[in-house]
C-alpha cells in the first residue's frame, strides 16, 4: 500500500512538474499590461502604459511593438480624452481640468496574431507562417481608476465601459481598506463570465511566479477580490475560445486588467 501511494505520489509530481513547463513554454513572449495614472498637477494629466515583467515600473516599449498599442484615454462621465504620448514611448499626457470626482484611464493592445514555429514567436497568422505549430491572436484591455481630491465616488467607475473583456468595480476601491473584500465583476461581451479565473497581486510582492489573491467568479461573473495589504494593485483576467477558422490560428486570447490603490 504505501509502495503504491509513493509510486503515486511521483507519478502527480512527475506530472506537476510536466505541466508547469508547459504553461512556462506556453509564454515565453508574453508581458504583463496595464495602465498607471496620476492625480493631475497644474491640470496636466499623466499617464503609462505598463508592458513588462516589473508591476508597477514601465519599461521602454520595443520598437517593433510600438505599433501594438493604441492611445490611453482618459473616460470622464462627460466624454473621452485622447492622451498624447510624450517623452518616453509609454508616457502619455494631456492639458485637462478635473473636478473632485473619479475617472478612468484606459489602454488597449490592439488584436494581434501570434505564431510559434521553428525559429521561436512571431506576430503571424498561420496562413502567412504555414511552419507554425501553433498560433493565438491576442488583445488586451487595461484601466485603471483616478481619483481626483481624494474621491470616493462610486456613480461613475462602478459602470462598464465596454471593454470586449472587463473588469468593473462594484465599489469604488478607495472606500476599500486591507483585509476587506473589493467586489467587482468579470464581463464578456457586456455579459458576465462565469467561473473565470481572477487573479491579483501588489507592487513589490516578492514573487512574480505566484500571485497574492486567485480564485474564480460565480455565475453571474462577480468575485470578492481580498487585498491584504495597502498598496498599488493589479487585478487580471484572461479568457480564451477557439478561432473560427484554424488554418488562420488556433485560438483568441483575451486579456483584461485593472489597477487600483488600496489604502491604510
Amino acid at each position: 500500500m504505501f509502495r503504491f501511494a509513493k509510486k503515486r505520489l511521483l507519478s502527480l509530481a512527475v506530472a506537476s512538474v510536466a505541466f508547469s513547463f508547459l504553461l512556462g513554454s506556453s509564454s515565453v513572449y508574453a508581458h504583463d499590461f496595464w495602465v498607471n495614472a496620476s492625480a493631475p498637477k497644474k491640470d496636466l494629466v499623466k499617464a503609462e502604459i505598463g508592458y513588462g515583467h516589473d508591476f508597477p515600473n514601465p519599461e521602454p516599449i520595443a520598437e517593433g511593438r510600438v505599433h501594438l498599442f493604441d492611445s490611453l484615454q482618459l473616460i470622464k462621465p462627460d466624454g473621452v480624452l485622447k492622451l498624447k504620448q510624450v517623452g518616453e514611448n509609454y508616457a502619455y499626457q494631456e492639458k485637462e481640468t478635473l473636478k473632485k470626482g473619479s475617472y478612468i484611464v484606459t489602454g488597449t493592445y490592439l488584436p494581434t496574431f501570434w505564431s510559434k514555429g521553428s525559429d521561436g514567436w512571431a506576430q503571424k497568422s498561420r496562413a502567412q507562417r504555414p511552419d507554425a505549430t501553433y498560433c493565438e491572436k491576442v488583445t488586451m484591455f487595461a484601466k485603471t481608476i483616478l481619483n481626483v481630491s481624494e474621491s470616493t465616488s462610486d456613480e461613475f467607475v462602478t459602470k462598464p465601459i465596454g471593454q470586449e473583456l472587463e473588469i468593473v468595480p462594484l465599489v469604488n476601491p478607495a472606500k476599500v481598506k486591507p483585509g476587506e473584500k473589493f467586489p467587482v465583476q468579470i464581463l464578456f461581451n457586456g455579459k458576465p463570465l462565469r467561473t473565470a479565473k481572477v487573479s491579483a497581486t501588489f507592487g513589490g510582492f516578492s514573487d512574480r511566479e505566484y500571485k497574492a489573491f486567485s480564485g474564480r467568479t460565480d455565475l453571474k461573473g462577480y468575485i470578492d477580490i481580498i487585498p491584504l495589504k495597502a498598496g498599488y494593485w493589479y487585478a487580471e483576467v484572461e479568457h480564451k475560445y477557439g478561432y473560427e477558422d484554424k488554418n488562420v490560428c488556433d485560438e483568441v486570447v483575451l486579456i483584461s486588467t485593472l489597477t487600483f490603490n488600496i489604502n491604510d
